[in-house]
């Protein structure tokens, strides 16, 4: 393994990054893969990376959802590099889910080092070959992990990662928007943002999709769908202010 100290400058002004936490995979750009703690309680799945948020430091929750084929590992792998101060021009990226071997099979919680504690609960992609009875059982784990011991109490926002090209929901895309309702109320469509994958400099079509769909979610003042566009090229960061998802 290649010693990070010795290809990674310091991040954010931060001492360089400590090898031990990381594993490379070999590419151009080398891509380095973030070493996840367990720190899981009963059935909770949860992982840690950096130190466990303590009772002084605010802490921050979001989940995302999606389609399978929506560019959510993508997207998620594009947030930590945004978390870990990575920009343009820097030679190498990081991963928190490997798309080869790491796929998400059910809910998972992840906190970072950040100027708060960020958890992010990764789901299981909607809409698999196996049908609906899959999507009632992914539902299903949601509802079990937000009343578990050990488990979440408070979410500050849902985010429904989808393709920017789709000129109309998928009976899918519709089916987790119902089931987010049906676990956390109608009262949860404020913190519902919606962001947009696959995302180029034009409005993207599926913003008319969700409002003719009557979609309840986060809007700005205008009464336009609040969203973030996020271009999935592999070797860039994402266009995302994180603090603006958290604070909308």
């Amino acid at each position: 393994m290649q010693k990070l100290g010795s290809v990674l400058p310091s991040i954010r002004g931060k001492e360089p990054l400590d090898a031990k936490k990381f594993t490379l995979i070999q590419g151009n750009p080398p891509v380095y893969l973030l070493k996840l703690k367990p720190a899981g309680v009963g059935q909770v799945n949860k992982k840690v990376f950096g130190s466990a948020p303590t009772g002084k430091q605010s802490n921050k929750t979001i989940m995302v959802v999606g389609a399978t084929g929506s560019g959510k590992t993508t997207l998620i792998n594009g947030m930590i590099n945004y978390i870990l101060g990575v920009d343009w021009e820097d030679n190498w990226r990081f991963k928190l889910i490997n798309e080869e071997t790491n796929k998400t099979q059910a809910c998972s919680q992840t906190w970072f080092q950040v100027p708060y504690s960020l958890t992010i609960i990764d789901t299981p992609g909607f809409g698999d070959t196996r049908g609906i009875k899959q999507d009632k059982e992914i539902t299903e784990k949601i509802r079990q992990f937000f009343s578990v011991n050990g488990g979440i109490d408070s979410i500050d926002a849902v985010c429904f990662v989808v393709q920017s090209a789709l000129a109309r929901l998928t009976h899918t895309q519709r089916y987790i928007f119902e089931a987010i309702l049906s676990i956390f109320g109608k009262d949860i469509a404020s913190n519902i943002i919606v962001l947009v994958t696959f995302a180029d400099g034009k409005s993207p079509p599926v913003l008319e999709a969700i409002k003719a769909a009557n979609i309840p979610c986060a809007t700005k003042e205008d009464g336009s769908i609040l969203n973030f566009k996020f271009n999935n090229s592999r070797n860039k960061r994402p266009n995302l202010d994180l603090n603006s998802v958290l604070k909308s």
